[in-house]
């Protein structure tokens, strides 16, 4: 199984790239939301009504620009891999909002997940599996502490105790980071069973999912790695290990 970390900096390496995803791997595409409004609002075009009204109802200008610009963005992506127009596509959601796709000419398995947080986007494309995407800026919350209590496990907690302190804020944001993923795969919301969706947290080491809320061996069913991030933000993918669309 292959997992490739792409950025997508408007290079011609970049768009060559667009659009090659192999069917036995899970590729996710990074970049950040433009400085200025107008180079963002100029891609509202690409998004359909529904999208456009509900871009309109964002009063504060980050929300808005965020999610123009990874809807424009998801599009692009989309309609590349999909050799269609980016325009056309047609987005359907489950009971908790995770979108997919329902065009009733494509029979391709193409899913997907999007997450952005301060200036920074990140969208993972899997063919055929269940896939979910985070991301975090690490200076966005300040009482992490007393919600680590609410969200992490006995174990978790103890991991997260016993590093240095300069390296707890982190460990705090991957282990939110990991569990959102897994949630945003399963297309599950946030749950109170948080503190059963068990993570490894230390900075610099590979992650894991040791257990879930439906039994430790549940874990083995998914795979987990660690997004590569500017300093300060943090950023898991997970995936099912198995794919539905033959390779």
């Amino acid at each position: 199984m292959q997992v490739s970390f792409r950025e997508l900096d408007g290079s011609a390496l970049a768009r060559h790239m667009v659009g090659s995803l192999g069917r036995d791997e899970v590729q996710v595409w990074v970049t950040t939301t433009p400085a200025h409004e107008a180079s963002v609002m100029a891609l509202a075009g690409q998004l359909s009504p529904e999208e456009r009204e509900r871009a309109g109802r964002f009063r504060v200008r980050e929300p808005r620009c965020q999610f123009v610009f990874g809807r424009a963005l998801l599009r692009q992506l989309l309609g590349a891999s999909l050799k269609a127009d980016p325009a056309t596509l047609v987005f359907g959601y489950q009971p908790r909002g995770k979108p997919f796709l329902v065009q009733s000419g494509l029979t391709s398995d193409l899913r997907f997940n999007l997450a952005h947080s301060g200036r920074m986007v990140a969208i993972a494309l899997a063919w055929g599996r269940d896939v979910g995407v985070d991301v975090e800026f690490m200076r966005c919350l300040e009482d992490w502490p007393l919600l680590a209590e609410r969200i992490f496990s006995s174990r978790e907690l103890c991991e997260l105790h016993s590093l240095p302190k300069p390296q707890q804020r982190e460990a705090f944001f991957n282990g939110w980071t990991r569990k959102e993923a897994w949630l945003k795969a399963t297309g599950k919301g946030l749950t109170d069973a948080l503190p059963a969706i068990e993570v490894t947290l230390a900075p610099g080491t590979d992650p894991e999912l040791i257990g879930l809320p439906n039994g430790p061996e549940a874990a083995g069913h998914w795979a987990i790695r660690a997004i590569p991030l500017p300093v300060d933000y943090v950023g898991a993918v997970v995936f099912k290990q198995s794919s539905s669309v033959p390779a």
